[in-house]
């Protein structure tokens, strides 16, 4: 279900890129390739979550609207890594295991842009949706239970399949290549998905588990 998702979302962002020049015949537009790093974690009370690094790449346009503002599109595939730690056995006192968790998925970008230096320096913000997949622990910790829960690492990784983030950065360089920053906060909990799994009744801890995603990615766009 969730590759459908993923699928049809880049179905839609490809086209709508694809003619996305037609839209806006402003004195700047530009479609290219952009690729970075992401650090991705997830502020929440039921979990001490290590963040991860991994990579995010996809496309972009940008064009102009009106005097020194822009619109800045993109469709991106991201792959986020985090750690929870864990025990192996039920009976263990302490979590002392780290419990890697992997999702990948993508992401569609419109954001209002603000030129400070003409071409070569802006800031921008706008909203974010994301479609994933599960948020999934690696094979052979699958079982471990997270934290002083007795719950399982598999327990978890039916987080939600639709996140919307709000989001900030920054983007300068030359109008060929630009290097980015930018900063996402999740607006809706993260771990929406698991309200059906009935998780108070394996530990009486584990109700209104909840948190929001931070993304801080950055890299270089390449515009054709």
């Amino acid at each position: 279900m969730e590759k459908r998702y993923i699928i049809l979302m880049f179905l839609m962002l490809y086209s709508f890129l694809s003619h996305s020049q037609r839209r806006w015949e402003g004195e700047y537009n530009r479609l290219g390739l952009q690729a970075g790093v992401n650090h991705f974690n997830i502020h929440t009370g039921n979990f001490d979550v290590e963040p991860g690094t991994s990579w995010t790449a996809g496309f972009t346009g940008r064009a102009s609207y009106y005097d020194d503002f822009q619109f800045i599109y993109g469709l991106n595939f991201f792959d986020l890594n985090a750690k929870i730690r864990g025990r192996q056995k039920q009976e263990d006192l302490e979590a002392n295991e780290d419990v890697k968790f992997n999702m990948i998925g993508v992401q569609a970008s419109f954001l209002g842009s603000y030129k400070i230096i003409g071409n070569y320096l802006s800031i921008e913000a706008g909203p974010v949706v994301q479609v994933n997949g599960k948020f999934e622990p690696r094979q052979d910790r699958e079982l471990f239970y997270l934290e002083e829960y007795d719950i399982q690492a598999s327990d978890i990784e039916k987080v939600s399949t639709v996140n919307f983030n709000v989001a900030a950065g920054i983007s300068g360089g030359f109008e060929n290549v630009k290097f980015f920053a930018q900063y996402q906060y999740g607006v809706n909990n993260f771990f929406g998905g698991l309200s059906g799994e009935n998780l108070e009744e394996i530990d009486p801890r584990a109700t209104d588990i909840s948190g929001s995603m931070t993304l801080i990615t950055g890299g270089i766009m390449v515009f054709l």
